[in-house]
């Protein structure tokens, strides 16, 4: 009954046909050979699935092909229309001419920087012409050393004496220490009698315009300078010029005034020079110099009588005071070769300060 079970049964051209299930026999398999087989398997599988896994990882999209890119660098720097045609190819204009550099455009400067710069530069000129009338005047002659430019209104030769038939006055040139200027005669008698409070000189122009403060003076820019100095120990501020008297253009009929005037100038001038010398420490002012000085002072107050006879007025007034002046100045060194004390030295460029400014009134007055 159970072999039936299994059987088909197929009929085939009206016969019957048994078919019988042949089951398959058992194959006796040896585990060594059947390990290796499935190892080959395993390592198969493995080797599978790693390509597998080989295909799904992306590839890297940072490498660079030089090649390719200098193919498309050469084949777009030709010509878009380089098609080997060139009849249609871009032509440059026709007479094209360049602007001219003049029609170029120009940086555009601010009008308030160019305002500014004008404004500055006449502000610059007003206050130097301040300046320069403050220290200057119509007889005064400002430089340094030999090059000295005349503010005058006509240039005049050097100290010359007086011809022998009457002529002019001598002209007086001296380097002096300048203290100050002032339009108020009352603000500049107040800072000089600080001054001399101090036992210095000091003395102020009279008719002119600025007021000037004369505080020392020198034969020369070398002997102005050495009582500048000495200013400067004491605070002062001091302003060296040249400064002028002029007297030859004024002629006088009396020859022996004109004499008188040449003396004094000179006698001016020898005493002026040991006074500086003796501030600064020299040894000029001796007993004989002394002497000599006296010697001419004498001459000249004996003479003035006879020479201001031909004066007038305040001219002579003013002459009169010089001589004074020039008198005192002389005592004044002899008093310091005596005492040897720098007080006598400062009255003595006190007179000749003073005895300047008389001169120059006296050619005020006779003109």
């Amino acid at each position: 009954m159970n072999q039936d079970k299994y059987k088909i049964s197929v009929r085939l051209n009206g016969k019957e046909q048994t078919l019988q299930e042949q089951k398959p026999e058992k194959l006796e398999v040896d585990p060594a050979v059947l390990q290796q087989d499935v190892s080959k398997e395993i390592v198969a599988a493995r080797d599978h699935e790693q390509e597998d896994r080989a295909e799904i990882i992306p590839q890297p999209d940072n490498i660079i092909d030089f090649g390719s890119r200098h193919e498309e660098r050469v084949r777009n720097g030709q010509p878009f229309w380089d098609d080997g045609n060139r009849e249609k190819s871009p032509k440059l204009p026709y007479k094209r001419k360049k602007k001219p550099f003049s029609q170029m455009k120009k940086p555009k400067i601010p009008f308030m920087l160019i305002a500014a710069i004008f404004s500055a530069i006449i502000v610059g000129l007003g206050f130097g012409t301040v300046i320069l009338t403050v220290f200057t005047s119509d007889n005064v002659v400002v430089g340094e050393g030999d090059d000295t430019a005349a503010v005058t209104a006509q240039a005049s030769p050097a100290d010359a004496p007086p011809s022998s038939e009457g002529g002019s006055l001598p002209a007086l040139t001296l380097e002096i220490v300048q203290g100050g200027a002032f339009t108020e005669m009352s603000k500049g008698e107040e800072i000089v009698a600080r001054i001399h409070e101090q036992g210095l000189a000091g003395t102020l122009t009279q008719g002119t315009d600025p007021i000037y403060m004369f505080i020392g003076a020198g034969g020369d820019r070398a002997q102005a300078t050495k009582i500048s100095e000495l200013y400067s120990g004491y605070g002062q501020d001091t302003y060296l010029k040249t400064y002028r008297v002029e007297g030859e253009n004024l002629s006088v009929q009396a020859e022996d005034l004109s004499n008188w005037f040449s003396s004094a100038i000179s006698h001016y001038k020898e005493v002026l020079q040991l006074s500086v010398d003796g501030l600064s420490g020299g040894s000029l002012i001796t007993a004989d110099r002394v002497k000599q000085i006296e010697d001419q002072a004498a001459t000249l107050q004996a003479n003035r009588d006879q020479a201001f006879a031909h004066l007038s007025g305040a001219s002579q007034e003013h002459a009169l005071k010089m001589g004074d002046n020039l008198v005192l100045a002389g005592k004044k060194l002899s008093e310091y070769q005596s005492s040897s004390e720098a007080e006598s030295l400062w009255k003595s460029q006190q007179a000749l300060l003073d005895a300047l400014v008389n001169y120059q009134q006296v050619i005020q007055a006779l003109q």
